[in-house]
């Protein structure tokens, strides 16, 4: 027990200690060097702590209550311990790609902006899941996305990247009042905000109490997680943050809101209504769908990547809809396989999405450009980038002996057993759940095939491309290392769903899923084997190779304009799903008054998500109507001024009165 504290009181209280030891000497390179070793020691400690509790039941507990007005506590269970071991994980392969990366894309005083930031941002989120009581929480909630929003800062400071940060401190802040609220609502049925309390109160909430907190804890984590239509943030700020931020924000910040829906939906609420679950689906399916149709029609990487954030999210949601309609029609063991499908899809999208978006970094630094049109042939410049790329790739599209294929298959199978619910709505929603699923996997196959041919095959497409070379070793291995584990929870699902058994077990007692779990770890292997197998034999197997000229289209030689772009690729989609990006098209002849023999024609397409035309901007748009009315009040008169303050003073007088 002493360990497991000892560690768990240095794993917090490095990240706070970095920045008293690189401010005084921020000039100097060997401060800036300290940092990360400190960081990745701080990430060791914490995922040694997460292992000693969970293999000894031992839980490490910081309680600081006497030091302030309101009770906070740190401490770990099961699901606490998964996330804090992700986020170490997460953080100590970024902190390893961190260190070149940002040697080579930032002067003195940026390097040490985002090395004091890093640690705290990182600290923000386990003092999230590691909270114990609800005043923790939104202190390192709304940490998160002070730290988050400083580093996204540190890239520049342009107007553009002004309005997008601002919205998404809007987005977080207003985000974040939900949350709040949801704990307050428990106050008038306990004596304090201490999980232990809320978890004792929740059982016995009137119905009515229990629908609003539920409602707007759904509403708070859906606007960090990024479902549509909360997800306008989520596009506009991880493509101006440096790549291990957007790494960092993607991979394990989104995870800490499905942290926070799953506590409330299956610990402090645990008798849910089969409504609740039919509105995570359905966000889920939205979110899915949209995203990845999104991501189909982007040309700048890191955006395409931020939108499959959208849609991975939206896969988490459809587990966790599952799970909650399970649970309230009384069917534990497929509540908890729906639960674990989530969590196993939580855990892999951080790991090949960190994959992607470090990757994405590893191509801007040597191409300068994260433009899809401007690449090509990059794999016989960047093998090793290529490699993990690929791997990322085939994971995030669900593709068997990689990751995501493991916890998407557990999604479909919980999804087949609505047909055993006794409610014939579960009997027909859940099923056809399966097929948006699938449908949302044909569109990822796709727009992650297109990206990886677009980017590392073929022939260069642009100067920058064609002078590509291998990143350092260092940005390889943090890469290489989240690849390796994407690889090997695809082939030993085993690894990675005997914990998260233990984490369902511990949210839902009575539900046990260690047969369905079993049959994935006993097909995968053979699976393995017989890949394996055929391509030995097709490698053995003697061909004949004859060496001829391409055709080029009757053109004396090929030239790189003639190959698939990215716009190419997803065309056919995009005709399909037309009615979902309503672009705005504009062609430009010149002359006009010559349409059969132009000098010059222009074409221009720009393309807004449906829920900025028909959603965002008409609030805005009303608000601003708003703004400019109540503008009026201000005369500048203090005798105005003063009635203003009397009347409204008789307005709260008198709803007091009323109230009482």
């Amino acid at each position: 027990m002493q360990l497991t504290r000892l560690f768990f009181d240095l794993h917090l209280a490095i990240p706070v200690a970095i920045p008293l030891i690189l401010l005084p000497g921020w000039r100097s390179s060997r401060y800036r060097r300290v940092v990360p070793v400190l960081l990745f020691v701080s990430m060791f400690l914490g995922a040694a702590t997460t292992l000693l509790s969970w293999r000894t039941g031992q839980l490490p507990i910081v309680d600081l209550s006497h030091l302030l007005p309101f009770p906070f506590v740190l401490t770990l269970d099961r699901l606490s311990s998964l996330f804090v071991f992700l986020i170490c994980a997460v953080t100590a392969a970024t902190t390893v790609f961190s260190v070149a990366y940002i040697e080579r894309h930032y002067g003195t005083g940026q390097q040490a902006w985002i090395w004091t930031f890093l640690p705290l941002f990182v600290l923000s989120m386990v003092l999230v899941v590691t909270a114990a009581s609800a005043f923790a929480f939104l202190f390192g909630w709304e940490l998160m996305t002070v730290f988050s929003a400083a580093l996204v800062a540190a890239d520049g400071d342009s107007p553009e990247r002004r309005h997008n940060l601002l919205i998404y401190l809007l987005m977080m802040h207003a985000g974040a009042a939900a949350v709040a609220a949801s704990f307050f609502l428990f106050l008038p049925y306990t004596h304090g905000l201490t999980f232990t309390q809320i978890r004792a109160a929740g059982g016995t909430l009137p119905g009515r109490t229990a629908i609003a907190i539920y409602l707007l804890a759904f509403l708070g984590f859906s606007t960090k997680a990024g479902v549509i239509p909360l997800h306008l943030w989520l596009p506009r700020t991880h493509p101006i943050a440096p790549s291990p931020v957007s790494a960092l924000m993607s991979g394990v910040m989104l995870k800490t809101a499905v942290y926070g829906l799953v506590r409330f939906g299956f610990d402090f609420l645990p008798h849910p209504a089969a409504w609740w679950g039919y509105l995570v689906l359905l966000a889920g399916v939205v979110s899915s769908v949209l995203g990845i149709l999104y991501a189909l029609a982007e040309r700048d990487l890191k955006r395409l990547l931020a939108y499959s954030s959208v849609e991975n999210i939206g896969i988490i949601y459809l587990g966790l809809g599952a799970a909650l309609i399970f649970q309230a029609y009384q069917a534990p063991m497929w509540a908890s396989l729906a639960l674990v499908a989530a969590l196993a899809h939580t855990v892999n999208h951080a790991l090949f999405k960190s994959v992607l978006f470090m990757g994405a970094g590893s191509v801007s630094t040597t191409t300068h450009t994260l433009n899809l049109d401007e690449l090509g042939g990059l794999f016989a410049r960047m093998p090793y980038t290529g490699a993990t790329l690929l791997v990322a790739c085939c994971s995030i599209a669900g593709l068997p002996l990689f990751n995501g294929f493991v916890s998407e298959w557990l999604t479909f199978r919980s999804f087949l057993a609505g047909a055993t619910l006794p409610s014939p709505v579960a009997q027909i929603i859940l099923p056809l759940a399966a097929g948006v699923l699938a449908l949302v996997g044909g569109l990822a196959a796709a727009c992650f095939m297109g990206l990886f041919g677009t980017a590392f095959l073929g022939r260069p497409r642009g100067v920058a491309a064609k002078s590509a070379g291998e990143v350092p070793f260092g940005m390889c291995l943090g890469t290489g290392v989240l690849a390796l584990a994407c690889v090997a929870v695809g082939v030993y699902p085993a690894l990675l769903l005997g914990p998260l058994s233990l984490v369902a077990a511990s949210l839902i007692p009575s539900g046990n899923v260690a047969q369905e779990l079993s049959l994935l770890p006993r097909v995968l292997p053979i699976l393995t084997t017989c890949v394996v197998g055929i391509l030995l034999l097709a490698m053995a197997i003697p061909r004949a190779t004859r060496v001829t000229a391409i055709w080029a289209c009757g053109l004396p030689t090929l030239s790189p304009r003639m190959q698939y772009t990215p716009t190419v690729f997803s065309k056919p989609l995009r005709s399909v799903f037309a009615a979902v990006y309503r672009p705005n098209r504009k062609i430009e002849v010149l002359p006009a008054d010559q349409p059969y023999f132009p000098v010059a024609v222009s074409y221009r397409s720009e393309r807004t998500t449906s829920f900025e035309q028909s959603l965002y901007r008409p609030a805005v748009d009303a608000i601003v109507a708003a703004a400019n009315q109540v503008r009026r009040l201000h005369t500048g008169n203090v005798q105005m001024y003063l009635l203003y303050i009397f009347l409204t003073l008789v307005s709260l007088l008198a709803l007091v009165k009323v109230l009482r």
